[in-house]
């Protein structure tokens, strides 16, 4: 069922009201679900909705095990969501010890001093209301336009002679590009109340058309701790915590060990990130004072929900399609408080995070420590073309095929996805009167060790045998995945590992049996073709349609 998407624009903030300042959530990609228990039994569900694709093909499905209040059904403001995000989750403390301090940069404030980036000087990187700002500078125009392109600010070749002229004169640049978060895209929120129940996020469904390794926050304001009661509370020790110095926010694998965590728990489980009382939020909620309409509006919705409840506990998890198997439920439990602040080690297994050095040289830190390739990957690292660093590529099992997506900061990465989760495919009608879908991989190109496969209309690659995938964002902001040599070559034992099975509970796209790897392939050539049909990402599907079609019943 399709239903009409609502969408919102950025607005410019006229004073920061506190609570709402800018902070950046610790997973953007991640799906923000908030559940509020309320004193008649009853429970208030929040769900961030994620989209890519025109809005005429947006659908939102998902179970209910009862029907929503009609008057409870509303939508609820983004802000307010990603202020309480940002609120709770993982806070980095740096190790107590005055040989190993953080940058003079690395503070709540307006950024200061400067650092060396690859011959580019970062003067200022700093977030302004819903732009990244970086004023950077370089006596060499190809490296300040490397750094501009690799962090995600759009040069074209029309203007490299302009940057050339101004590098020679010792000018400084201003850039500006907007946050992940402030995309002219983004759908609002939806809120709905149920009558009775324990919290529950109806996961299977989400398979459908879920991202490899998606992040999903959940936020619960009860009367004491909430846990999963039919997945595993996975613990994570600090002293797993590989991290950079030299970024700022301090880069952190933490996203990653969740990732690797779950998979090793059979594809189920979160991580208790935070648990204690609501009170302190509730009253920096409460003193938010600003001239700006939407601060307010977050401001009047977050607060009846932190009012109503004592306590808030936020878990994390991130999985993939194939692992989306049960549907997780969350009760009471018995514990302590959790506290969001992580204490990073200075070394860990053997390896001295402060003295680490930036760039290429770094041995502290290793491109694959941040990466999480999915239970059917293995994560090497490989040098690029004109990149400066090396960067995370993946080895796939047979069975899957490497997709290039986006990781929690946003930035392009690979995961290895199971090809029995293709439920659209080329030759497939999205709708039954619709003309047949067009094949992806038509202008797609994995290189010469790759070959293309269409993954519910996504271009993916599977890579010959000794070959690794790398993901990149072209400039035209499509997706492009190719298959290349690894540094560290691939233990031939890789490819005798195979695909879980998967429970009749959840249908797969395609046979179990997928052949392996060849030895050697040849890819379909041409230009690159990039992104995705239409996708309801994480909650997604059609639940809006479905609550649609649960009223009409009510009224007939």
């Amino acid at each position: 069922m399709a239903a009409a998407a609502l969408t919102t624009a950025p607005r410019p903030v006229e004073a920061c009201g506190g609570f709402f300042c800018g902070r950046q959530p610790v997973d953007q990609t991640a799906e923000r679900i908030v559940f509020a228990t309320n004193q008649d039994g009853s429970v208030t569900m929040v769900t961030q909705i994620q989209y890519a694709g025109a809005a005429p093909d947006f659908a939102w499905v998902v179970p209910l095990a009862e029907v929503p209040a009609v008057e409870s059904l509303d939508v609820f403001p983004q802000l307010a969501l990603t202020a309480l995000d940002t609120a709770t989750g993982p806070q980095f403390q740096w190790p107590d010890d005055p040989s190993c301090s953080p940058p003079v940069f690395a503070d709540d404030g307006p950024t200061s001093g400067s650092t060396d980036d690859g011959g580019v000087t970062v003067h200022i990187r700093e977030e302004v209301g819903p732009y990244d700002v970086a004023v950077i500078e370089s006596t060499d125009p190809t490296a300040l336009i490397e750094w501009l392109r690799s962090n995600d600010f759009r040069v074209n070749d029309a203007m490299a002679p302009y940057i050339g002229i101004y590098t020679s004169e010792g000018m400084k640049f201003l850039a500006l590009r907007l946050q992940p978060d402030a995309e002219i895209s983004d759908i609002q929120p939806f809120r709905f109340t149920l009558p009775s129940g324990s919290p529950s996020i109806p996961i299977r469904l989400t398979a459908i058309a879920a991202e490899p390794e998606m992040g999903i926050t959940v936020m619960v304001l009860g009367d004491r701790r909430y846990g999963p009661a039919n997945w595993p509370d996975i613990e994570i020790d600090d002293n797993q915590i590989v991290w950079n110095p030299y970024d700022w926010p301090t880069q952190t694998n933490w996203t990653a060990l969740v990732a690797r965590s779950v998979d090793e728990a059979g594809g189920r489980g979160f991580v208790t990130e935070m648990s204690g009382p609501t009170a302190s939020i509730a009253e920096q909620v409460r003193n938010t004072m600003s001239s700006d309409e939407a601060q307010m509006a977050a401001r009047d919705a977050l607060l009846p929900l932190l009012e109503g409840n004592t306590t808030i506990t936020r878990l994390y998890t991130r999985l993939s399609p194939e692992e989306m198997t049960v549907d997780p439920i969350f009760r009471r439990t018995d514990g302590p408080e959790v506290s969001n602040v992580r204490m990073l080690a200075r070394h860990v297994d053997g390896r001295d995070m402060c003295v680490s050095a930036p760039g290429p040289e770094s041995a502290a830190a290793s491109a694959c420590d941040f990466a999480a390739c999915g239970a059917g990957g293995l994560c090497r690292v490989v040098e690029v073309a004109g990149g400066t660093q090396p960067v995370a590529a993946c080895a796939c099992v047979p069975g899957t095929t490497a997709r290039t997506t986006f990781d929690p900061s946003g930035r392009p990465t690979v995961t290895c996805q199971d090809l029995r989760m293709s439920f659209l495919n080329p030759g497939d009608r999205a709708l039954p009167d619709a003309p047949p879908l067009a094949d992806p991989c038509a202008t797609f190109d994995c290189g010469p060790h790759g070959e293309c496969v269409p993954m519910n209309m996504t271009p993916t690659c599977r890579c010959s045998t000794g070959y690794v995938a790398v993901g990149a964002i072209a400039g035209d902001g499509s997706r492009e995945t190719t298959c290349v040599l690894p540094d560290e070559p691939v233990p031939a034992s890789f490819y005798n590992r195979r695909v879980p099975h998967l429970p009749d509970s959840l249908p797969g796209g395609r046979p179990v049996d997928v052949p392996p790897p060849a030895v050697e392939a040849t890819a379909s050539g041409g230009c690159n073709a990039g992104g995705h049909a239409g996708r309801a990402g994480g909650l997604g599907g059609a639940l809006l349609g479905l609550l649609l079609a649960v009223r009409r019943r009510r009224r007939s």
